[in-house]
Parts: C-alpha cells; sequence; structure tokens
C-alpha cells in the first residue's frame, strides 16, 4: 500500500489572536513537520478588536512562514460562528477529494505513522473520517503556567493525563462526545460544531473505529483511552486558562454544554489552584499493550461489530486479544 501524495493534505484552523497568540507558532511548527504542505494551511485570525497588536504579530508571523494569507475575522468569538466559518474556509479552498486535518490551535495531533500512510489505510478501508482522544497536557508541577515562546511546547508541558473525563466527567448537557474530536476526515465531509464529529449530511460517514469514539462503553476510562492510537495532545491547561474561559462563558451565544463543562473546569482549577495531580490518571502510571497501531485499530473495528451485534463486549474483548496475539 503506498502513501498518498501530500499535496492533498490541508488543514483548517481558527486562532484568537488575543487569547491564543503564544501556541501559534508552535501549532504551526507541529503541523509543518507532521508534513502538512505551506500552501495547503489555510487559517482564520479571530479578535474583537481591529486593531488588536496580536492580529499584527499573527500576520506577520505567517508571512514569516511563507504561509497562504489568513481570513480575518473581526467580532466576539463564539462556537456556533467559529466552526460555521471553519466550513466555509474548507468549502472554498480544498478540493473535496483532499483531506482535511482539523485542529484548533491548543490542540496537537499524534498519528501513528506519517498523514500519507495513515490515509492510504483509510482509503483501503473506504474510511473518511478519523477520531481520537484528547490527551490533556500538564506541567510538571500540575500549575497552570504560559507558554514559552524559547521552548518546545512539550517540555513545558511535560506530562500527559486524563484531565477532561476526570475533571469534566458527563453532565445534563454534555456527555463522552466532547472527549473526542475529529482530527482528520475526507473534505466531501464537513465538522460539526465542536469538531466531536461531521455534520449529517448526504456523505455517509464511514468511522476508522467502525463507530463514533463516544459510543465504546469504556470511552470514559483512562486505561482505554490511552489505549487508542490517535491522539489530539491538548495544551489547554494554562496560565490564561481560567480567564479565556470566563471571557467565553460570558459571551453571548455560548452553548448549554459549553457552559455546564467550562464552568465545571473553571470550579476546579481556581479551587485547586492548577491540576491537582493525585487527582488525575497519568499516561505514564498505565502499561500500554504494545500492539502495533494497525493491530489496534482492527482490534476496535472488531469490537465495534460486536457491539452492534449486542455480544458482551467483555466478552468479545478478550476473544479478540487472544485472537491478535497468536
Amino acid at each position: 500500500m503506498s502513501a498518498v501524495d501530500d499535496r492533498s493534505i490541508h488543514l483548517v484552523s481558527c486562532i484568537g489572536v488575543d487569547t491564543e497568540f503564544a501556541h501559534l507558532p508552535h501549532f504551526l511548527d507541529h503541523y509543518l513537520a507532521l508534513g502538512v504542505r505551506r500552501e495547503n494551511v489555510h487559517l482564520i485570525l479571530n479578535t474583537d478588536d481591529a486593531g488588536s497588536p496580536n492580529l499584527a504579530r499573527a500576520r506577520a508571523l505567517l508571512e514569516s512562514r511563507q504561509l497562504p494569507a489568513p481570513d480575518v475575522w473581526i467580532g466576539p468569538y463564539t462556537s456556533d460562528a467559529m466552526w460555521a466559518r471553519r466550513r466555509d474556509l474548507q468549502t472554498e479552498r480544498v478540493p473535496a477529494d483532499a483531506w482535511v486535518v482539523s485542529a484548533d490551535v491548543d490542540e496537537f495531533h499524534e498519528y501513528p505513522a506519517p498523514l500519507g500512510e495513515i490515509i492510504a489505510h483509510c482509503e483501503a478501508l473506504g474510511v473518511n473520517c478519523v477520531q481520537g482522544v484528547f490527551i490533556d497536557r500538564i506541567a510538571a508541577d500540575g500549575r497552570l503556567v504560559d507558554v514559552d515562546p524559547d521552548q518546545p511546547i512539550g517540555q513545558t508541558f511535560a506530562l500527559q493525563g486524563d484531565v477532561q473525563c476526570t475533571v469534566g466527567r458527563t453532565g445534563r448537557h454534555h456527555d463522552w462526545f466532547g472527549t473526542i474530536k475529529v482530527m482528520l476526515l475526507k473534505a466531501e465531509l464537513l465538522p460539526s460544531r465542536g469538531g466531536h464529529h461531521p455534520q449529517n449530511g448526504d456523505v455517509p460517514v464511514r468511522y476508522l473505529f467502525d463507530r463514533h469514539l463516544a459510543r465504546f462503553p469504556a470511552i470514559g476510562r483512562a486505561r482505554f483511552r490511552f489505549f487508542i492510537p490517535f491522539r489530539v495532545h491538548h495544551f489547554k491547561w494554562t496560565a490564561s486558562m481560567a480567564q479565556t474561559l470566563r471571557r467565553r462563558l460570558a459571551t453571548p451565544g455560548v452553548s448549554a454544554a459549553g457552559a455546564e463543562y467550562g464552568r465545571k473546569l473553571v470550579d476546579y482549577v481556581e479551587a485547586e489552584g492548577g491540576i491537582r495531580l493525585a487527582d488525575i490518571p497519568l499516561r505514564s502510571r498505565h502499561r500500554v499493550d504494545p500492539l502495533g497501531w494497525r493491530r489496534r485499530v482492527r482490534m476496535l473495528r472488531l469490537m465495534a461489530s460486536a457491539l452492534a451485534r449486542g455480544d458482551d463486549a467483555r466478552y468479545i474483548a478478550r476473544r479478540i486479544r487472544q485472537r491478535l496475539s497468536t
């Protein structure tokens, strides 16, 4: 199976320049290193102040990296408006038969193989959507610290854990679907608000794991999440996190799910002064089965089939493990 030409891989994102500018250089470095071509980087810059110094800085940064001119959105941020603009940008600039890496500026994707190889595998399976799980990135002592422009962001936030499921859990208005992100999708699909799954449309969604990841019964458990080989490293837990969230919570148009979940996070970090590491499952504390990524994908697809038939998931999972180990 030959890898897909990198000319068919595009990146689409939106950056709030007044709250997220510090992430931007690291974000660009990460996705260019993953193999996204410079001409295929499609960005929206958002601020509610047309004279914002960070808007000028962001434009200059993109120009210095020889990236395409961004779309500029002047107005208050809401999730609905942002995702609508991202869908419009994707439709305008990305051919329907190409592939889109969809990432917020604080989301750094980890793929288990080069993007061209992943896409070739998806096309061989007839898949058009790859989801991943959030892996929260935390400073070594759990404090909420600034993004350091002179240090790799992965060193500043060296710990990998599961804050989102542990602190956020589920609620009246939000569920496990919010802990999953679309990482890669064929441009014939468009991401929904939040980017947790594609919009309903004329094109059927064919997931890599044969069902939405949030529909696996164990998705709220850290050990299961750490087993999944597609990960979205979430550099959310920074010094400005609480202030940014409070600002968004106060903006008209915030969703009920976003408001409920956001308040839980703000209340927790303000009460604890950061992340209390004793509360959080860390990836280093869990032994991950040393299966290759293709075998893990195969296991999860077989598990999805078993769940669709209504079989006992634990029994099937045990049998699948036995089968793949031989």
